[in-house]
């Protein structure tokens, strides 16, 4: 039986940490993928790139929410680093944070995303989701979570910006 936050396999460790890079690359494009649908409807518009993002509110969230991403998978580099160093529950806490985070941003591929990649590391560290809360609240819960909550208050204001929008 294999200890709570140890690693059972060498090849779940492989698989974890390819979903990890799939998440951190895709996350990281997501801007590149944004300005280029956005540069597709200016030139049918006729006008400039700027001009589109100033005209209609919905691609302007829609810009501003693929720019938190990239701060996203800034994060999951520490995370990974945590897991190195045996902090797995520091990785459970903050990708709990960061489904949440997509939730409100409403990106469905994402929350899909870090709900397998949750899935994945607590079933190959054999850990839960409610132990790692209950040892990170005790101690430096906010130190924990402080980058997960700039991305949850980000996507709070993109969600509040988008329920105006649709009014």
């Amino acid at each position: 039986m294999s200890k709570v936050g140890t690693i059972s396999n060498k090849n779940q460790i492989n698989s974890i940490n390819k979903y990890y890079n799939i998440a951190k690359i895709l996350l990281a494009i997501s801007p590149c993928m944004s300005l280029m649908y956005l540069s597709m409807e200016s030139a049918k518009l006729g006008i400039s790139l700027a001009e589109v993002i100033g005209q209609d509110p919905n691609q302007t969230v829609m810009f501003l929410v693929s720019m938190i991403n990239p701060f996203i998978a800034y994060l999951l580099i520490f995370i990974q680093k945590k897991i190195d160093n045996n902090d797995v529950k520091y990785a459970i806490v903050n990708l709990v944070m960061f489904m949440v985070a997509e939730i409100l941003l409403m990106n469905l591929l994402y929350v899909i995303l870090f709900g397998v990649i949750l899935y994945k590391t607590l079933r190959a560290y054999n850990v839960t989701i409610k132990d790692s809360f209950k040892e990170k609240l005790g101690k430096g819960f906010f130190m924990t979570v402080s980058g997960s909550l700039v991305v949850i208050f980000l996507a709070g204001i993109c969600l509040f910006a988008t329920i105006r929008i649709n009014m």
